[in-house]
């Protein structure tokens, strides 16, 4: 049995795009959409079984018609083929308001074939009972955690007004366990199983490379130790949110997928692809995913990211800053260059040669230049300039002022909220 494992597609980023004329979206969109079309192509020629997506189908929580068209025309292509795909809600496929339809539910809704939709509704409707996934290798059960909502986890009768933030958090993340845990035990030993959940994970790992979807959730998403993914049960876990491909290290092999796409420049030089993985049905729980099996990472095609730095040390810095970017390869890029340089250095840099230099990037985010007595604007308290996330930045400030927990939750909440609705727009 070949599986797929795929996250974090983010269809609708549309920053440090080109127009497409032809098309009538961004050359970001379609880096996305190109990034999706290699994996139902792997899909279709490698006689693979199962899809599992670990969420955040789109950039948008309320994405575009067309944004939502292109994905279905995607995953219309496996349904057609009779590989069975398991779709997972993500932060970003979760509505604004409560009461309103997920990003995902109307594959659902219209029943697609070979299309399962889990999300934090399932257990109101089915129980502790995991999915199971008819692919024509055989069943393959998957249990599931999606983007937790606290007011679908937490007891009706729960009392939230007089917690603070990190109280709701710790029965949230104790409410996520004991979902995983009743999944877990209700599972049939003798049918292969794969974890799938879209999670931040309290693992020092995870913190060093979190990547760009960090700064959207810092100090108010609950997280979850490995102890707590009950890794005994299953054969592998699937996982997404952050943007990384990386390996926990457990017993059962566990892996963030990572992005499709880099996002920003905080995820240069980051490979990006999608899992794959052979599953042996005949075998016992645990010794199922062995040899040429093994879970490895498929690269897709992805649009670089590149950062130019360079300290000229001539009076005339201009050669020395062109030579940094043609050594750069930027051709098709997106990039941006950061020059040290003195005051009398800056007097003789000639900005257009190194324009001209760039021509063939994709897209330039800047060239900056950063002189010895340049006045930059203060950071709060305990926030690190390689750190520096608005959210993050937002966080220290209204702690430092002492902000109430359930304040400054919600000022954060609205904050992210305000970033994403200006970059989905396209400012």
């Amino acid at each position: 049995m070949r599986v797929i494992h795929f996250a974090d597609l983010h269809i609708g980023v549309e920053t440090y795009g080109r127009p497409l004329a032809e098309f009538g979206w961004s050359s970001r969109m379609q880096d996305f959409l190109d990034a999706l079309d290699a994996l139902v192509a792997y899909a279709l020629s490698e006689g693979v079984d199962a899809v599992i997506f670990a969420g955040d189908a789109y950039k948008a929580r309320e994405p575009s018609q067309t944004h939502q068209r292109e994905f279905a025309r995607r995953i219309r292509r496996l349904s057609e083929a009779g590989i069975a795909t398991f779709l997972l809600t993500g932060n970003h496929d979760l509505p604004n308001a409560e009461g309103k339809a997920h990003a995902l539910e109307i594959f659902r809704t219209l029943d697609v074939p070979n299309v399962t939709v889990a999300d934090n509704d399932w257990f109101a409707r089915n129980g502790f009972v995991a999915p199971v996934l008819q692919t024509r290798a055989g069943p393959l059960q998957v249990p599931f955690l999606p983007w937790p909502q606290v007011s679908k986890l937490l007891a009706v009768d729960s009392d939230v007004t007089n917690m603070t933030i990190e109280q709701v958090h710790a029965q949230v993340e104790q409410k996520m366990s004991e979902l995983i845990r009743m999944q877990a035990e209700a599972l049939d030993p003798a049918i292969p199983a794969v974890l799938a959940c879209h999670v931040s994970m309290n693992d020092w790992l995870v913190r060093e490379r979190a990547g760009s979807e960090q700064w959207m959730t810092v100090g108010t998403a609950p997280t979850l130790l490995k102890s707590e993914l009950h890794d005994g049960y299953f054969d592998y876990i699937a996982l997404g949110h952050h943007h990384n491909n990386m390996q926990l290290e457990l017993r059962t092999p566990t892996w963030y997928a990572g992005s499709m796409q880099p996002v920003d420049f905080g995820e240069e030089n980051q490979a990006k692809g999608f899992m794959v993985f052979d599953i042996d049905p005949a075998a016992a729980r645990g010794a199922r995913i062995g040899g040429s099996g093994l879970p490895r990472l498929e690269k897709v095609p992805a649009r670089r990211f590149v950062t130019v730095e360079v300290s000229p040390r001539d009076a005339d810095p201009t050669p020395e800053v062109c030579r940094a970017v043609e050594a750069a390869a930027v051709k098709n890029a997106i990039v941006r260059v950061h020059v040290k340089m003195s005051q009398d250095q800056q007097a003789a840099f000639r900005a257009p040669e190194v324009r001209r230099m760039l021509d063939e990037a994709h897209y330039v985010a800047g060239v900056h230049l950063e002189l010895p007595d340049e006045r930059r604007t203060g950071l709060p308290a305990g926030v690190q300039p390689d750190a520096a996330d608005p959210v993050e930045v937002l966080d220290t400030y209204l702690k430092l002022k002492n902000t109430d927990d359930a304040r400054r939750a919600r000022l954060l909440t609205v904050a992210r909220d305000f970033i994403l609705e200006v970059e989905t727009a396209g400012a």
